[in-house]
């Protein structure tokens, strides 16, 4: 069992939102706040130096480039960028954007994980570093609404086979999970497993299993429920009831 504590860094102009990122974690023995940023260069800087196994980043940062302000931070291409170079690395959104299109793009690019500034964080944060650094997605009750709220059934839906919606219901009930695991669980051989992914992908227009999984979410092709607490509880198919 790995005991070691989750590493992680946070980057926002705002030293209020900084230091209330470090009040939520101040309890926390299991988790350690490894560096700071404010401007968005620091961000590949300060992954590449502790390698953390979760960033907290706000989206709406001025960077410098050449030494030259810019109006924004661009946000999204860099985040490419760190997922290609630091796969293992989750991300968390710590944003008062609450832009349905804004958050989209940001699970497109890998995002595990999205809150709001006004959330109380010493209820939300430290619940979001765990989900994501597991494996899981995590967003605050206000995102889960305004991504799920008219989550329905596609009428006539042959968007995915049944095969294809038990393997991301799987993976997203089983965060934790390699596709090793998974795939003897669900008695089919990981290079299977890897096949049907590949295709549900293709068909519907995702990079990543996490874009993968809200994709379905959104479109009712897999169940699930959002507790009280704004966590997402999944169901079962039809054909496992």
């Amino acid at each position: 069992m790995n005991n070691e504590p989750i590493t992680i860094i946070t980057i926002d102009d705002h030293p209020l939102i900084r230091e209330a990122v470090r009040s939520s974690l101040a309890s926390r023995n299991d988790m350690k706040l490894v560096g700071e940023g404010w401007v968005g260069e620091h961000l590949l800087t300060l992954v590449e130096q502790h390698q953390p196994d979760v960033v907290i980043l706000d989206l709406g940062m001025p960077q410098f480039v050449d030494g030259q302000r810019q109006e924004r931070f661009a946000a999204l291409p860099t985040l490419v960028t760190l997922n290609e170079s630091f796969p293992k690395t989750a991300v968390i959104i710590l944003s008062q954007y609450a832009m349905k299109s804004v958050i989209q793009e940001a699970i497109e690019v890998g995002v595990k994980g999205y809150l709001l500034k006004s959330d109380n964080l010493s209820l939300n944060l430290t619940g979001a570093i765990e989900a994501v650094h597991h494996g899981g997605v995590y967003f605050s009750q206000e995102i889960s609404q305004l991504l799920f709220q008219q989550a329905t059934p596609v009428a006539g839906d042959n968007l995915l086979t049944g095969r294809q919606k038990e393997i991301i219901l799987a993976i997203a009930r089983n965060p934790n999970a390699s596709y090793t695991q998974i795939a003897n669980d669900l008695h089919i051989s990981e290079s299977t497993l890897k096949g049907h992914l590949h295709n549900a992908f293709r068909a519907l227009d995702v990079t990543n299993i996490t874009a993968c999984i809200i994709h379905c979410m959104q479109q009712g092709l897999i169940p699930f429920a959002i507790n009280e607490h704004g966590q997402i509880e999944f169901g079962a198919l039809e054909s496992e009831v």
